[in-house]
């Protein structure tokens, strides 16, 4: 057995879809003892409606089963969205090569057949959560090194962006607008401390925050202090907050999801503050991707002394 540190057999949630009530209970036990959280249905179109309630980490799928076998349940769970790697193991008394071949494409990624020897089921199920894991990680490695790729590219522009010549408007419009769709953000903006709304980009569909007091929108009253520190601030209005104080109460006609609110600090004093709004999806912020962005919120004020 692989022994891998950050595999968790009680985090693993394992659906079990069979019609025989008697084998969904024998699963169910038989992987409960193994560590494994279970939860079961009897059908394919409750296997679908426990998927999207509880989003399992492996499905083991019945072949035969009454109006949706489980050929036409595995072709619908691999048609959804985000769940490619979804280990999903077949269990049957099939054995022949026709069904075997039905199986693996409909999107099974394994096959077992009954009787079931318990012992291989655990070693199957084992290996498929830790594939599916590596997969996982390795996707979620090469994203981030696609976006730190873009983060070194955005840096490297804005440092040769340093011109006399070059407007500051115009540099920081042109790192907004780069910066808002790296970041999967609908808006994004920058306030001088006089007011003044230096730069601003805008998905496609939202509104601009011009007719908005810019102390307001960027909260200042509240967070002076800790903007003075030149630490971010990150709001969760969708979990943490309700739009009930009479200082967030301007927000809420922007429909945010998440705010962020990054001082620009030249020397020890604020020259203005870059905000992001998230609206349509959440976001989570990467440690990395923090250290990067307070890198670029440098730059950024930096360049507003030596361009000005």
């Amino acid at each position: 057995m692989v022994n891998n540190p950050t595999f968790k057999r009680e985090d693993c949630l394992i659906l079990i879809v069979d019609d025989d009530r008697t084998m969904r209970n024998l699963l169910k036990i038989a992987m409960e003892e193994e560590g494994y959280r279970a939860i079961e249905a009897k059908n394919g179109q409750q296997c679908l409606e426990e998927y999207h309630r509880h989003q399992p980490d492996i499905v083991l799928l019945d072949a035969i089963m009454p109006e949706m076998d489980g050929f036409t349940c595995c072709q619908k769970l691999r048609s959804l969205n985000n769940n490619h790697y979804l280990p999903i193991l077949m269990i049957t008394a099939l054995d022949d090569q026709d069904s075997i071949d039905q199986a693996f494409m409909a999107g099974a990624t394994d096959y077992i057949t009954k009787p079931i020897f318990w012992s291989v089921l655990s070693q199957r199920v084992h290996h498929l959560l830790l594939t599916c894991q590596a997969l996982r990680e390795l996707t979620l490695l090469k994203s981030h090194l696609v976006k730190q790729q873009q983060w070194q590219r955005l840096a490297h522009q804005i440092t040769h962006q340093w011109q006399p010549s070059l407007k500051l408007k115009s540099l920081f419009q042109d790192c907004l607008e780069q910066l808002r769709k790296q970041l999967d953000a609908e808006r994004m903006g920058i306030h001088r401390m006089d007011g003044k709304l230096i730069a601003e980009s805008i998905a496609s569909g939202y509104p601009s925050v011009k007719t908005l007091e810019w102390e307001k929108m960027t909260l200042l009253d509240r967070y002076r202090a800790t903007y003075e520190q030149g630490e971010t601030i990150r709001l969760d209005f969708s979990q943490e907050l309700k739009l009930c104080n009479e200082d967030l109460a301007p927000l809420e006609q922007l429909g945010l999801k998440h705010l962020t609110l990054i001082p620009l600090m030249v020397k020890k004093d604020i020259w203005g503050i870059l905000w992001i709004h998230h609206c349509s999806s959440d976001y989570h912020w990467e440690t990395w991707e923090i250290d990067c962005l307070i890198h670029l919120r440098d730059l950024l004020a930096v360049s507003s002394k030596i361009v000005e």
